[in-house]
């Protein structure tokens, strides 16, 4: 198998992406992976892949530098990407029981310029040039043919499945909505259905009353330990204003972002010794605006523990520290770390 494909599950309906080509990344099958040096690292280059960036963005002071070596942010296209550029739009094919559709796609690489900074490490004003470019690049990807949804995520560390350990995000422009997101929207469709209500709006009134697992807070957004946490120290990250799309926060939202996000993720990174995480950003889908009642968040999951037979067995996630504890904790961290010098 040479290039990727979606696979459907004939029991549960569920579709999983094979990418086959994914074999190729450097120590893709190492069991160890020690942490990329500065000298060997791929992104370290003004033209990183020996081509032009897709979008990139000078560091702060420089004005309108033409010198793509001023470079702080760069978005390019994943030198192995788990899906190809297509000009058509996929059809599902029949085997027998099995059904199966060509992996097509986008996929982006959002790297920022310093090595041994990640996103907790950086100004404010960096990080909203990082959600500068999450948004400049979802609002060109969702004009792309066949795109049913776009997420945008983030491995910092290995057990994170960062392959590259230089600080970057990604963006993948996908032909059909993921399963979690699919099971996300369905309840809070069903929970509006029933009660007239955002879920999520409902759930931000009971933690802002209660206030036993609010993190930070300012103007525009909130972070708490959610009731049911997935993992330990799962945070999420809300507007207070009920919208269903990231994609269009204000340029003050933008702002006020940044900064709960900065501080976010440095807590975690204090208080759990700089924890490998995933954070990504559920939204509603490109294609419909029949999501007006599902509120867009973002959910950052820390690598504290490993899935064994119970997690794996049964799907049911055992959680170890109670988001109460671990929201005490977070409060509690220290700030600010070091931020970037501009």
């Amino acid at each position: 198998m040479t290039e990727s494909e979606f696979r459907k599950d004939i029991v549960s309906g569920e579709w999983v992406l094979v990418a086959g080509g994914i074999k190729k990344k450097p120590n893709f099958l190492a069991i160890k992976k020690p942490k990329a040096s500065k000298r060997n690292c791929p992104f370290e280059e003004n033209r990183i892949n020996d081509e032009n960036p897709i979008l990139w963005t000078p560091k702060l002071g420089v004005k309108n530098s033409e010198d793509i070596s001023s470079w702080f942010l760069q978005v390019v296209p994943n030198k192995f990407p788990i899906l190809t550029p297509h000009n058509a739009c996929p059809l599902p094919e029949s085997n027998g029981p099995y059904q199966s559709m060509i992996g097509v796609g986008f996929q982006e690489v959002v790297i920022t310029r310093y090595h041994d900074r990640s996103l907790a490490l950086l100004s404010n004003e960096e990080v909203f040039l990082v959600l500068d470019a999450y948004i400049s690049r979802y609002r060109s990807l969702m004009k792309e043919a066949c795109v049913e949804y776009i997420l945008i995520f983030h491995n910092h560390g290995p057990t994170a499945g960062a392959t590259v350990g230089h600080p970057h995000s990604q963006i993948l422009a996908l032909p059909i909505v993921p399963l979690d997101v699919s099971r996300s929207l369905k309840g809070s469709e069903n929970y509006f259905k029933k009660y007239g209500k955002c879920a999520h709006c409902e759930v931000l009134k009971k933690e802002l009353k209660d206030k036993k697992r609010v993190i930070i807070k300012n103007e525009d957004f909130v972070v708490i330990a959610p009731f049911a946490s997935h993992v330990s120290f799962e945070t999420r990250i809300y507007p207070l204003r009920h919208g269903s799309n990231f994609e269009e926060v204000s340029s003050n939202e933008k702002k006020n972002l940044a900064k709960i996000m900065r501080e976010t993720l440095a807590k975690i990174r204090n208080s759990m010794n700089d924890s490998d995480y995933n954070f990504f950003i559920h939204t509603a889908p490109v294609r419909s605006k029949n999501f007006k009642h599902y509120h867009w968040h973002i959910e950052i999951l820390p690598r504290t523990n490993i899935w064994g037979g119970v997690e794996l067995g049964s799907g049911t996630e055992v959680v170890k520290i109670p988001p109460e504890e671990a929201a005490e904790i977070l409060r509690k961290t220290s700030l600010p770390v070091r931020q970037a010098k501009v």
